[in-house]
């Protein structure tokens, strides 16, 4: 089947089966399902929340963080504040305990942006730089350990956007958003990474679809099928990909800027995304995503 017709097949595939959970979320992001509800990050509301049995909660919020990712750390979660430039620790109450603004070497963070829980207590997180094809190569990942030691694992990268910890391969796939590229780095037994090498070249694999100039790879995570789902923000569509690398499917969303995705318990992938990536109050939406809208269209 040609690219083109199995697009147009997943359009009317993916668009049947969206059931939107929270409608008025202001550029939610960093989707986590934990402890039988659905948590996200409201970087256009300073807040984190939560959705369960359609209600919408919010657990925390501070001025100027703009938070964008969640991961679970030591008894509660780490916040990844963007625009503040920091991470946040919070306890189970969801009360600050810790607060990071620099690396241990001293080196100030930029951005932090996407995080994923490296199953041994710690957490690997991007730290992407200036938005800008612009812009020099300063983006880095970084890595927090279950001690609070905090470290540079990866530098010199273009915008480094999401990242996930695949614990079966111990290894962590990285976006790389303005080379339209996702990197893998095998994780060597003292949390640094090894060698990096390319997965996947999305220039060569697909079509760049709308007009947005720096549409790329945002959140990625691998489903329950094993294959990897990268959000291409600027393009509102989820590339499902193969373990070795293949287009197997191109699944649209309602949002054109699509920031990251998580999957529940049931198989639903849970999808956050924004209408606006200017203009206040920047509006966007949670969606749950049915298992059957993830398959590819029939041969």
């Amino acid at each position: 089947m040609r690219v083109s017709v199995l697009i147009a097949a997943l359009c009317a595939v993916g668009a049947a089966h969206a059931e939107v959970i929270d409608a008025a979320a202001l550029y939610p992001e960093g989707p986590l399902w934990r402890e039988g509800r659905v948590l996200y990050t409201e970087m256009g509301a300073d807040q984190v929340a939560a959705v369960a049995g359609g209600g919408k909660t919010v657990l925390w919020k501070e001025p100027g963080c703009g938070p964008t990712a969640l991961a679970p750390w030591g008894e509660g979660l780490l916040v990844l504040c963007h625009r503040a430039a920091a991470l946040v620790a919070l306890d189970g109450n969801f009360a600050v305990t810790r607060r990071w603004l620099r690396d241990d070497a001293g080196t100030r963070l930029q951005d932090p942006n996407d995080a994923s829980a490296d199953g041994r207590g710690g957490v690997y997180f991007s730290d992407p730089g200036i938005f800008s094809a612009d812009a020099p190569a300063t983006g880095a990942v970084l890595h927090l350990g279950a001690d609070g030691a905090l470290r540079r694992v990866a530098a010199g990268l273009r915008y480094p956007n999401g990242v996930f910890v695949d614990r079966a391969e111990n290894a962590l796939y990285v976006d790389e958003h303005l080379t339209r590229r996702v990197l893998r780095y095998p994780i060597l037994p003292d949390g640094a990474l090894g060698a990096m090498r390319v997965f996947a070249d999305l220039n060569a694999l697909t079509r760049r679809v709308g007009a947005y100039a720096e549409a790329g790879p945002d959140g990625l995570e691998r489903g329950p099928d094993g294959d990897l789902y990268v959000c291409l923000y600027g393009e509102g569509r989820i590339l499902r990909l193969s373990r070795t690398g293949r287009v197997v499917a191109s699944i649209p969303v309602a949002t054109p800027y699509l920031t990251n995705i998580a999957f529940g318990p049931d198989g639903a992938a849970y999808v956050t995304g924004a209408f606006e990536n200017v203009r206040p109050p920047l509006r966007g939406q949670v969606a749950r995503l049915a298992p059957d809208a993830l398959a590819p269209p029939p041969r």
